[in-house]
């Protein structure tokens, strides 16, 4: 197959550090490559892929501070990335274009050249998305879990293929030293504050790892940096490939209280990869993907919480790194592969 994959504007593929929507386009990308297909990748040019790269900006906006500040400069970005993307899918010809940048390229759905297909791989209760996706319901879509659905159940879905990753990256380890781990952005809805009142609670040592982005500086300013005494609350900021497979298998669990729907939670198939358990709300996909009572804890409350943080050594971590086992990249390309030769013969009648 001739395969175009759109890539977001903000991430290189595959990211260097935060980034789980980049690092699942690259792992599907070289997978697709890797199995004989013909990959073009539309996305920044300091990508690293097997695939062909096509740049539609130089290198990743990301990291601008333009782009994290001002709400207006990202949409011009992403303004003048689409109208980029589109020229280039209007005059190529490919068997499936795969969409990973979202809402902002479905309306063009029917006057591209090519058959699309959009990947959700975030949550559909926002106004923009609600408004787009209802009126191109009969574009073609892909949902990265069941739950994800839950407000839009009328778009043409054509699977839910699960997130996957390439556990080579994550080491097992059977033993544990004494900290739990927070990893995410530095953001209200992910529940930081309160994993680190969880921690005060329990009075055990908390890490916390992952990016904190412009929009969100004034609240980790006064919310979250007064409470980091570098001996029971340690910011780590953001890690590499190799320091996230340490810092988790090490934990005695992911505290992860999230306050938002999450559409998958890739984080916590790598947190399970290395062999560590979780507790989190019963929000979005974890129920999907964390086993209560085997691979960790789904709390109801903060109470339940905590409980289940005092309860954590209950968990095999063996059996954690056998959940972990189910979502591999290789997994995720073959469903991938099928979703796309089913829109070819779709396409050839």
């Amino acid at each position: 197959m001739k395969i175009a994959l759109v890539a977001p504007i903000d991430e290189r593929i595959p990211p260097k550090k935060y980034g789980g929507i980049g690092r699942i386009v690259g792992s599907l990308a070289n997978g697709l490559v890797n199995r004989g297909h013909d990959v073009t990748l539309l996305g920044s040019g300091d990508s690293k892929t097997n695939a062909k790269l096509i740049p539609i900006f130089s290198k990743s906006v990301g990291g601008l501070k333009a782009y994290q500040n001002d709400p207006f400069a990202r949409a011009a970005y992403f303004q003048s990335a689409i109208a980029k993307i589109v020229t280039i899918l209007q005059e190529q010809k490919f068997d499936i274009i795969n969409n990973h940048l979202g809402w902002r390229l479905v309306p063009f759905h029917k006057i591209l050249s090519s058959p699309l297909v959009t990947t959700l791989h975030t949550p559909l209760d926002e106004i923009n998305k609600q408004i787009t996706y209802t009126e191109h319901q009969t574009a073609n879509f892909i949902s990265i879990s069941e739950n994800q659905r839950k407000p839009l159940p009328k778009l043409n879905y054509l699977a839910t293929i699960y997130d996957g990753i390439n556990l080579d990256l994550y080491n097992f380890s059977p033993k544990h030293d004494d900290y739990f781990i927070f990893f995410g952005r530095m953001s209200p809805e992910k529940g930081v504050l309160e994993a680190i009142k969880i921690a005060k609670k329990l009075k055990v040592r908390l890490i916390l790892a992952g990016a904190v982005f412009g929009w969100d500086y004034q609240y980790f300013d006064l919310k979250i940096r007064p409470l980091i005494d570098g001996k029971q609350i340690i910011f780590a900021g953001e890690v590499t490939d190799r320091q996230k497979s340490r810092l988790l298998g090490r934990a005695k669990a992911l505290v992860a209280p999230i306050k938002c729907n999450e559409s998958f939670g890739l984080t916590f198939v790598e947190t399970m990869a290395c062999g560590t358990p979780i507790v989190v709300f019963a929000r979005g996909s974890a129920e999907e993907i964390i086993i209560h009572g085997k691979t960790g804890f789904i709390a109801r409350s903060i109470g339940q919480m905590i409980k289940y943080c005092q309860n954590i050594d209950s968990i095999r971590r063996e059996d954690c790194r056998n959940r972990a086992l189910q979502f591999s990249a290789q997994k995720m390309v073959s469903e991938y592969e099928k979703v796309f030769y089913t829109m070819m013969k779709q396409t050839m009648f």
